[in-house]
Order: C-alpha cells, then sequence, then structure tokens
C-alpha cells in the first residue's frame, strides 16, 4: 500500500519502479496467502483453494476498471482503486493475524518444551 501511495505522489522513474515493486511483493505475496489461507481447513482444503484461485478473477477485471477511471479523472489518480482493493480485502490485517496466529502458536509450542 506504501508503494501504491508512494507511485501516486511521485512521477517518472520513481512512479514507475515503486509500480513494479508492487507486482514483485503482489507475486512473493500471493503463495504465502494462500499456503496460510487453506492450512487447517482439513476436509475442505480443496474448496478453499478453489476460491482462493478463483479470487484471482479480480486481477484481470480491476485493470479494466482502473483504466475506465484513468480516461476520466488521470492515471495517477485511477491508482485510489488499486489501492481501495488492497485496504478492502484486507492484505494488512490478513498479515496481522497471521503473524499473532503464529506468535501465539510459538509460544504454546515453547511452553509445551517442543
Amino acid at each position: 500500500m506504501l508503494l501504491l501511495a508512494f507511485a501516486m505522489l511521485s512521477s517518472g522513474d520513481m512512479a514507475v519502479y515503486s509500480i513494479l515493486g508492487i507486482g514483485m511483493f503482489n507475486s512473493i505475496m500471493f503463495s504465502n496467502i494462500f499456503t496460510l489461507s487453506i492450512a487447517k481447513l482439513g476436509n475442505y482444503t480443496s474448496q478453499g483453494s478453489s476460491l482462493l484461485v478463483m479470487a484471482i478473477l479480480g486481477g484481470a477485471i480491476m485493470p479494466l476498471v482502473q483504466a475506465a477511471i484513468a480516461d476520466q479523472i488521470g492515471v495517477h489518480h485511477s491508482f485510489v482503486l488499486p489501492l481501495l482493493c488492497y485496504i478492502y480485502i484486507y492484505i494488512l490485517y490478513f498479515g496481522m493475524y497471521c503473524s499473532k496466529k503464529l506468535k501465539n502458536i510459538e509460544q504454546t509450542s515453547v511452553q509445551a518444551g517442543h
């Protein structure tokens, strides 16, 4: 979200590198989000993983919507759409939630002597 905000507030090479950074981090994040999301689903693992794969469809639709917004209000301002998408799908929340859960698991493991 910070790279996206920086891209919106800057121009030239810095904005381009910020957008490239977003793509790089998205590719890294997806594998982690996928793995953490299907962990401990048990019998529902196949359904959960199929829903996550279908969620990728947003990546095909949102660029078209952003392009329409860019035509109306400009490219820099059109990046508010992906910013809202990041906030809406709770990437930050999901990361903090999983971090908290992992800390609890680690503490429980240490207390149990593992």
